[in-house]
C-alpha cells in the first residue's frame, strides 16, 4: 500500500504531467485560436511594414516612433525580473515549502523575458535588423539604447534559463517518481553524468545563485528605465528616478503574474500542500507591499513635471496626464494600483488575505503597472521639446493590439505545454528521495 508521502508525491509530481481535463483541453484551443489570430497579425506588419501599426515621426506626421509594442516590452521585462526576484529569494533563503513556487517562477521568468525579446524584434519592422544588431554590437552598445536593451534581454533570458536548468537537474537526482515518456527526455539530458553527491553542491550553488538574481535585479534589472533616464533634451525621460521606476513597477507584475498562475494550478490539480494558503497570504502582502514603493517611486517621478518652476515640456506633459488627453488612463492606472493596494493592507490587518482575494488584486494591479508602463513610453514622445514640432497624437491599431497581447496568449500557452513535459514538483520533502540519505549510501 502507498505511503502518504507517496500519493502525495503522485500528486504533486504526475497530475499535472499526466491528467487531461476537458478544462484544460478547451483552454489549450481557445489560445491556439488566439494564437492563428496573432499569427495572421504577425504575417500581415511582416508583408506591409510598419505602416499598419499608428506610429509616425516628428514633424509633419505629429506621431510618435514608439508605441504599445516598447510599452509591452517594458512590461513583460519587469514581469520577469519580478518573477526571476521571488524565485531567486526563495532559493536563496531555502524554503523548502514554496519550492513550487520557485520552479513556477524560473519557468514564467524564461517566457517573459522571451516575449520581451520578441517585442523588441516586432518594434524593429524586419526580423532581420537583429543580425544588423547584433553584428554592430561591439561599437554600437557604447551609445544605443537598443544594443542595452538586446544586452540586457540576451543576459535575462541566459541567467533564468541556468537557475531553471540547474534546479531541474537537482530535482531530477532526487526523484523518486516514475516520469512519463515525454517528461523523461529532458530528464535524461539534464542528467547526464549526474551522481548523488552532486544534488548537496547543487542545492549551495541554486543559494547563492538565488542571492546572485536579487543582486541582479536591483543593478542590471534597472537599465531599460536608465536608458530613458539618460534622453537629456526629453522632459517626462530624463532623470535620475527611471531605474528605480521601472524595477518597482516590475517586481508587483512579476508577484501578481506567479500568483495568478499558482493559483490557476492549485486549483485545477489540487495542489493545496504544495501551495497552501500561507503562501497566498505572503504573496498578498508582497504585492502590497511593492505597489507601495511604485507609487512612491511615481510620485517622485511625476512631482517634478508639476512644480512651477518645471521646463515647458514637463509642464505640459503633466497637464496631459492629469487633465488633458492622458488623464482618463493616467487617472485609471493610479485607481488600479492604490485601490489594491489599500485593500490588501486592509484585509490582511483585521481579516484574512484569501487566494481568491490575491487572484483580483494581482490582476488588477498587473493592468494598472500594464497602462502605466505604457504611458511612461508615449507620454514624453507625444510633446516634443526644442523643435516647431505638433503635439504628437497615437491610438494603436487592432494590428498592434493582437500582436501586443498575442505575444501573452501565447506565453500561456507555451506555460501550459510546458507544464506537460517539466515537473513542476522542486526541492525534497514531497517528491523526492531523502538528498542526505542518497548520499549517505554513496559515501558508505
Amino acid at each position: 500500500m502507498a505511503t502518504d508521502q507517496e500519493t502525495l508525491a503522485q500528486q504533486v509530481v504526475l497530475n499535472p504531467l499526466t491528467s487531461l481535463s476537458k478544462k484544460y483541453i478547451v483552454l489549450l484551443l481557445v489560445l491556439l485560436g488566439f494564437g492563428a489570430i496573432y499569427a495572421e497579425a504577425l504575417v500581415h506588419q511582416l508583408r506591409y511594414g510598419l505602416v499598419v501599426t499608428d506610429m509616425a515621426s516628428w514633424g509633419t506626421q505629429a506621431g510618435v516612433t514608439w508605441g504599445v509594442y516598447i510599452g509591452a516590452f517594458e512590461w513583460y521585462a519587469g514581469a520577469a525580473l519580478g518573477s526571476i526576484a521571488i524565485a531567486g529569494y526563495i532559493r536563496f533563503r531555502e524554503i523548502e515549502e514554496y519550492e513550487m513556487l520557485a520552479r513556477i517562477g524560473e519557468l514564467w521568468a524564461v517566457i517573459s523575458a522571451i516575449c520581451a525579446s520578441f517585442l523588441i524584434v516586432i518594434d524593429l519592422g524586419r526580423p532581420e535588423r537583429v543580425i544588423y544588431v547584433m553584428e554592430s554590437w561591439p561599437t554600437t552598445v557604447q551609445h544605443s539604447p537598443l544594443a542595452w536593451d538586446v544586452t540586457f534581454v540576451t543576459m535575462l533570458i541566459v541567467v533564468s534559463t541556468t537557475m531553471l536548468a540547474m534546479s531541474l537537474r537537482r530535482d531530477y537526482g532526487w526523484m523518486d517518481v516514475e516520469l512519463p515518456l515525454r517528461a523523461r527526455i529532458p530528464q535524461k539530458l539534464l542528467t547526464i553524468g549526474y551522481s548523488p553527491t552532486e544534488g548537496r553542491k547543487l542545492t549551495s550553488m541554486l543559494k547563492y545563485m538565488g542571492a546572485g538574481m536579487l543582486l541582479l535585479v536591483v543593478t542590471a534589472g534597472m537599465v531599460p528605465g536608465w536608458l530613458f533616464g539618460v534622453v537629456g533634451p526629453q522632459p517626462g525621460y530624463y532623470g535620475k528616478i527611471q531605474g528605480v521606476v521601472f524595477i518597482t513597477g516590475g517586481i508587483p507584475a512579476g508577484i501578481g503574474a506567479l500568483t495568478v498562475i499558482a493559483y490557476a494550478m492549485r486549483r485545477i490539480y489540487g495542489l493545496e500542500e504544495a501551495l497552501p494558503d500561507a503562501m497566498f497570504v505572503n504573496l498578498g502582502k508582497g504585492l502590497a507591499l511593492f505597489t507601495f514603493v511604485y507609487l512612491i517611486a511615481l510620485f517622485n517621478q511625476f512631482m517634478p513635471m508639476v512644480f512651477p518652476m518645471s521646463p515647458l515640456g514637463g509642464a505640459a506633459i503633466a497637464d496631459a496626464m492629469m487633465y488633458g488627453a492622458l488623464s482618463t488612463y493616467f487617472w485609471t492606472s493610479i485607481a488600479l494600483l492604490v485601490f489594491p493596494m489599500l485593500a490588501l493592507t486592509w484585509i490582511y490587518m483585521y481579516r484574512s488575505i484569501t487566494p481568491e482575494i490575491g487572484v483580483v488584486a494581482s490582476m488588477t494591479v498587473m493592468f494598472g503597472v500594464f497602462i502605466k508602463k505604457n504611458l511612461a513610453v508615449l507620454e514624453p514622445l507625444m510633446f516634443p521639446i526644442g523643435l516647431p514640432y505638433e503635439h504628437g497624437t497615437y491610438f494603436p491599431t487592432n494590428v498592434e493590439w493582437v500582436i501586443s497581447l498575442g505575444v501573452l496568449f501565447v506565453g500561456i500557452l507555451a506555460f501550459l505545454v510546458l507544464i506537460k513535459i517539466i515537473p513542476m514538483c522542486s526541492g525534497t520533502g514531497i517528491c523526492c528521495t531523502n538528498p542526505d540519505e542518497s548520499i549517505e549510501e554513496v559515501e558508505a
